[in-house]
């Protein structure tokens, strides 16, 4: 099977499509997972640490990310996701989004202490 067909969605992670690559820190407060014929991943929303009130959505279809922001979520614990942010985000529910959207590559997943 094909990687376009395994990850679903074609999503355009060129540099004009996701912005520089950064590194933010936050807290997940929400994860959504799909399972739909054109898209297989989450979505999941960060409450930003260094901006405090911002929310923004962090978007991945690679399973151990997923998992990793699951066990943010369950634990409360502060995060570092990498990627960037989308100039033209994907909906994989359809709509619109309310927030700023990054591509992810990375999650660090700090302990609690």
């Amino acid at each position: 099977m094909s990687d376009e067909r395994e990850r679903g969605i074609k999503v355009d992670v060129s540099e004009k499509a996701l912005g520089l690559r950064v590194e933010l820190f936050g807290h997940v407060i929400l994860v959504e997972g799909y399972a739909l014929p054109d898209f297989t991943g989450c979505h999941a929303l960060v409450t930003l640490r260094d901006t405090p009130g911002k929310i923004v959505a962090v978007l991945t279809s690679e399973v151990k990310l997923q998992s990793l922001l699951e066990t943010a979520l369950a634990t409360g614990n502060l995060i570092a996701f990498l990627g960037g942010k989308y100039t033209n985000p994907p909906t994989p529910g359809g709509g619109t989004w309310g927030v700023e959207v990054y591509g992810i590559d990375g999650v660090i997943l700090y302990d609690s202490k």
